[in-house]
């Protein structure tokens, strides 16, 4: 961080205006690495980014995490990437699981972690579940006070809980690159987790961004559609699968709720994404409105690219529809 050095215009400055000017340089230091610390852990979270209005109830999240050292705040900031909640200075606040480990799949062979969000549900009530599947590289599950903090508070207004799984194949980082092994663990841990917190029939939602929409509408759907009780949404892409007969029921094809947003600015002409999210939405979507999905729903704003897209209002948006 870069520090304005102040400008010395006569040698008879006096030796308290400078000793004033470094306190309020240290002042300044200190200020920020506090704002840096609580941006991402003691504060609410602000989920204005992903498209809440700032004055409504759902701007700010609850943290995920608060701080346990007495060295709070004079110490150094905590990584603002890789898993900052395994830090020994932060612990998970309640109703918020981050970093659980699950064996499952193809004969339990594959290991990977997930996010669990239940605070704020009433299990007394009927539950709901939201499964979101990252982007490739996983940053929403590395920065889990950020856009999976909004979309859980999203959903706790639907009863639901919120599950962020990341993918297994963490040689890559993909959902899609081992579809196959990949739809099979994720399916497993959902089968496990709506068990433990007894989720609700038909009230089972699936989201994805980027390659986490891929793996739905490649893999998830044509193979596990059971498991998409109440709908999927494909963000930033969600592509046609080849050479696949989808093994879904009449009734499935009748009642999944299926919904593609991507930006009409997300063409793969940006250098730092050069997938063209918007032509694989538009021809998932007609795949499966070919195949008789009756819910087919496709919303392609003028205004987003690939790193735009206000997920967490299109998730209350769609939520609320369905309601």
């Amino acid at each position: 961080m870069g520090q304005r050095k102040p400008v010395i215009r006569r040698r008879t400055v006096a030796l308290t205006a400078f000793l004033l000017v470094a306190l309020l340089i240290t002042a300044g230091v200190i200020s920020s690495i506090l704002a840096e610390k609580e941006a991402g852990f003691d504060a609410a979270v602000d989920c204005t980014p992903y498209g809440i209005p700032a004055g409504d109830p759902l701007a700010q999240a609850e943290p995920v995490m608060v701080s346990t050292s007495p060295q709070f705040p004079f110490q150094s900031p905590p990584p603002p990437t890789g898993a900052p909640w395994e830090t020994d200075d932060f612990e998970e606040t309640e109703g918020v699981s981050l970093g659980r480990d699950f064996a499952g799949g193809h004969r339990g062979g594959t290991v990977g972690s997930y996010h669990l969000f239940t605070r704020g549900v009433d299990f007394s009530r009927p539950v709901g579940l939201l499964v979101h599947l990252h982007g490739d590289g996983a940053e929403e599950y590395h920065v889990p006070g950020g856009l999976s903090a909004c979309l859980a508070a999203v959903a706790q207004t639907h009863n639901m809980i919120t599950l962020i799984p990341r993918t297994p194949d963490l040689r890559s980082m993909t959902w899609w690159r081992d579809l196959r092994r990949n739809v099979a663990w994720v399916d497993s841990l959902v089968a496990e987790v709506s068990a433990e917190y007894g989720v609700a029939d038909g009230d089972t939602w699936w989201m994805g961004y980027s390659g986490g929409a891929e793996l739905i509408s490649y893999g998830l759907i044509p193979y596990r559609a059971e498991s998409v009780t109440g709908g999927a949404i494909m963000l930033g892409g969600g592509g046609a699968p080849e050479g696949v007969s989808p093994e879904v029921t009449p009734e499935l094809r009748e009642s999944i709720s299926l919904h593609w947003v991507t930006g009409l600015r997300d063409d793969g002409s940006d250098p730092r994404e050069p997938f063209d999210a918007i032509a694989a939405a538009r021809e998932g979507s007609q795949w499966y409105r070919e195949r008789g999905f009756a819910r087919v729903h496709t919303s392609f704003p003028s205004e987003y690219d690939h790193f735009t897209l206000p997920q967490a209002a299109i998730l209350r948006d769609i939520l609320s529809a369905a309601d």
